[in-house]
């Protein structure tokens, strides 16, 4: 028998992780029984789903280990609910984890936690510099790293559990919001970071709670998934372009929460998961999917995914709960998942984030296996070398972050890492609230001086080549742009990673703009410079249009 097409919102549901893995999950608000079986195998169980606990997720789930590899069905009394293939997937590569502790000297160092007026669940790099951060309680603050301060910014509406990516004018567009745990707003906001106000754009066709927004190459934006106004999934994309919404009716699918997407090298999205096929979507005309193949591990709930080179992905960790870590290169003909080094801890609902020398840092997440133990975070870093495919392991930090923790990489290199709570964890307890943040200064600012960029223009256009001042010009081996991030639930919606092309004058350096809209969407991005130790310059924020 065939896996059955159970609907991504069906209330009881059976899904395949790796080896002789499932999970089985319960949306409704009261226990369920259920019987499982292994088809051609005389092995099945029964179980007691939990309630679905009254908040934030919406959602109890325990796994599965069976003896035999046959397909898992699913009962509830003696209607089949489900019926999952055992895909006879490995829970690890073939290979060793391949990691490494750093020594003190290349480690680098966490902040003290400082007070923050909220619970940072969605956390946003202005072009200005400053932070936009809002959580499911109270309004949106803008904090001033350079004096530390915070102002409040109302936007009329709760947009906890929104999905946003910056404009190529640099105002953060927010998609969806909060009516109610699972009931989503059907409203667009744009947030002016020039003068620190909300205005309200055309409403979409649905509301959307844990949506995904993807800037496209042309400057307007393609938002998928998340549950409307009835708790319904939405399954059609709609796309928003000069204040008005386009449904792609040919593209109706149903998705996750949060699906994590990115514009590929080839002008469509890719949506790298939480769900196992990934897939891409076009959209022009009404819409339309095609799939690109299946990933290593199974369903990678709450990990991250980066793309820490043009066309190019890591998604690790997520799962029940996986160190596990896994490419694509979508530049191929025929690309196909393949998997990296493993990291030293399994996490759940980490930060990955990227980093001016194109490594990737994860932060945080819980290596418990239920949906979220904050007493079983994380609390040491570890980096991703792309060149090697190997994680170190580096400084720890002294907060306990899992659920709602979000990291976002700063203008001086640093990362700001926040947020956590929230929610209600897997005891149906309210997880505890982090209003409070932490710095980490990564190895690269240990390694020597600095390089300084003394001027830079404020705008570029595509291809064009543009003069960066500096006095450390002969010591310069590389640069690099970083779109500003905008993080939420383990995910970044706007940040991507690319190396430029340059070469050397008396006074500075001549760099070349990149020359796709593809490859580089129109909007704002830090440009740093490294030497040859791989320590970066202080970033200047440029325009690309």
């Amino acid at each position: 028998m065939a896996a059955s097409p159970e609907s991504e919102d069906a209330p009881v549901r059976a899904l395949y992780l790796c080896c002789n893995r499932f999970v089985l999950s319960n949306a409704q608000p009261f226990p369920v029984q259920v019987t499982w079986r292994i088809q051609g195998a005389d092995e099945q169980g029964d179980l007691t789903l939990a309630a679905a606990p009254d908040g934030d997720p919406g959602f109890s789930e325990i796994e599965v280990t069976t003896r035999h590899q046959g397909p898992l069905e699913l009962y509830r009394g003696d209607q089949l609910l489900a019926v999952r293939d055992n895909e006879r997937l490995a829970c690890e590569p073939t290979m060793g984890p391949s990691f490494s502790v750093a020594s003190s000297a290349s480690a680098g160092s966490w902040s003290a936690p400082f007070s923050w007026p909220i619970v940072a669940v969605h956390l946003h790099l202005l072009r200005t510099g400053k932070v936009l951060a809002f959580g499911k309680f109270g309004d949106p603050y803008v904090y001033d790293p350079a004096n530390g301060s915070f102002k409040a910014v109302p936007a009329g509406a709760n947009l906890f559990c929104s999905g946003h990516a910056f404009l190529p004018d640099g105002r953060l567009f927010v998609a969806g919001g909060h009516i109610s745990d699972n009931h989503g707003l059907p409203d667009g906001h744009l947030f002016n970071p020039a003068t620190l106000t909300w205005s309200k754009t055309a409403d979409m066709r649905q509301g959307r709670w844990y949506p995904s927004v993807t800037e496209l190459a042309n400057g307007s934006l393609v938002t998928l998934a998340g549950k409307d106004e009835n708790a319904v999934q939405a399954s059609v994309p709609e796309i928003w372009s000069g204040g008005t919404w386009r449904a792609l009716t040919g593209a109706t699918l149903t998705l996750p929460y949060y699906p994590r997407q990115f514009l590929a090298p080839n002008g469509k999205v890719f949506v790298a998961g939480e769900v196992q096929i990934t897939r891409y979507l076009n959209t022009s005309g009404s819409g339309s999917w095609t799939t690109v193949g299946n990933r290593r591990y199974g369903m990678r709930d709450y990990g991250a995914a980066v793309m820490y080179l043009p066309g190019k992905i890591l998604y690790v960790g997520g799962g029940h709960t996986t160190a596990t870590a896994e490419t694509i290169d979508l530049n191929l003909a025929a690309p196909t998942w393949k998997w990296t080094g493993s990291m030293a801890y399994p996490r759940r609902h980490l930060n990955a984030t990227m980093l001016p020398t194109g490594e990737v840092l994860v932060t945080s997440g819980t290596r418990g296996t239920s949906f979220d133990e904050p007493s079983l975070a994380v609390h040491v870093a570890e980096i991703w070398s792309p060149a090697t495919g190997a994680w170190r392991q580096v400084a720890s930090n002294s907060v306990n972050r899992s659920y709602h923790s979000t990291s976002l990489l700063m203008p001086d290199g640093r990362v700001l890492h926040a947020g956590s709570g929230n929610a209600t964890m897997t005891n149906g307890q309210p997880a505890p609230d982090q209003k409070n943040a932490e710095y980490y200064s990564p190895p690269y600012l240990f390694l020597g001086a600095r390089p300084s960029i003394s001027s830079a223009p404020s705008s570029v256009a595509y291809g064009a080549s543009f003069t960066v001042g500096t006095p450390n010009a002969s010591g310069i081996t590389k640069v690099s742009l970083i779109a500003l991030g905008s993080v939420t639930h383990a995910f970044d919606m706007s940040q991507r990673f690319m190396w430029l092309t340059y070469s050397k004058t008396a006074s500075g350096l001549t760099v070349k703009a990149p020359t796709s809209r593809n490859i580089a969407p129109p909007g704002y991005y830090m440009l740093f410079i490294l030497t040859s130790n791989g320590v970066p310059s202080k970033a200047r924020i440029i325009r690309l249009s």
